[in-house]
């Protein structure tokens, strides 16, 4: 934690917000720096990723990756034509992932509350050659989508940042169509954490 900031149990939602993009945006310009959490491609496949689904795509779209799950990349209901709004869109490996499950004809909008990360993921993805991807810098609580507009909501590890995760859900309610599909990776806890741990900015991204 910086000199003169408060604890993370003692900061508002807006607060904690503003942490976790200034610490992804941190993994944009340093995805080599040791975290507390594991960044990059080796972390993606040692999470499950094939090496046959990342081959060929630029280094910039899996060197910033910070997952938490290779079920994105593994499921296989999506399908040609669907409409796709990813929450937490980070370097764009999922989202450049989607895009091919969805093909010409479908569309993945990609979200993030990092514009460091998404300056990233965009020139990745045309980089790739994938076209029908559309990022934008925006919450999960607020989410900037038409309601009933998208067939799947997916996520790979943001309700464990945000200390509003009700909001979230509330937000994707809304915004899927009526038979619409979510489908997020998390992180579970094994223990209940300690009162330290929940006031230390640093075990927050774990």
């Amino acid at each position: 934690m910086e000199m003169g900031r408060r604890p993370i149990g003692e900061l508002s939602a807006a607060e904690i917000r503003e942490l976790v993009r200034e610490k992804y945006s941190e993994v944009v310009l340093h995805p080599a720096t040791k975290y507390r959490f594991r960044v990059g491609h080796q972390y993606a496949l040692d999470l499950g990723y094939q090496q046959n689904e990342t081959k060929g795509l630029p280094k910039v779209l899996m060197e910033s990756f910070t997952g938490v799950s290779s079920y994105l990349a593994r499921f296989q209901e999506f399908q040609p034509g669907e409409t796709v709004l990813e929450l937490g869109s980070g370097g764009g490996l999922d989202t450049a992932l989607l895009a091919r499950k969805v093909g010409c004809s479908g569309k993945v909008i990609g979200l993030d509350l990092s514009l460091a990360m998404l300056q990233r993921a965009a020139p990745g993805s045309k980089q790739a050659g994938i076209s029908q991807v559309y990022f934008n810098q925006a919450l999960a609580e607020e989410l900037p989508v038409a309601s009933g507009s998208v067939d799947w909501v997916v996520s790979n590890g943001i309700f464990n940042l945000s200390s509003e995760k009700e909001r979230i859900l509330e937000e994707i309610h809304r915004v899927l169509r009526p038979g619409g599909r979510v489908l997020c990776s998390e992180i579970v806890l094994q223990r209940q954490p300690t009162i330290e741990e929940r006031l230390n900015e640093d075990d927050w991204f774990k």
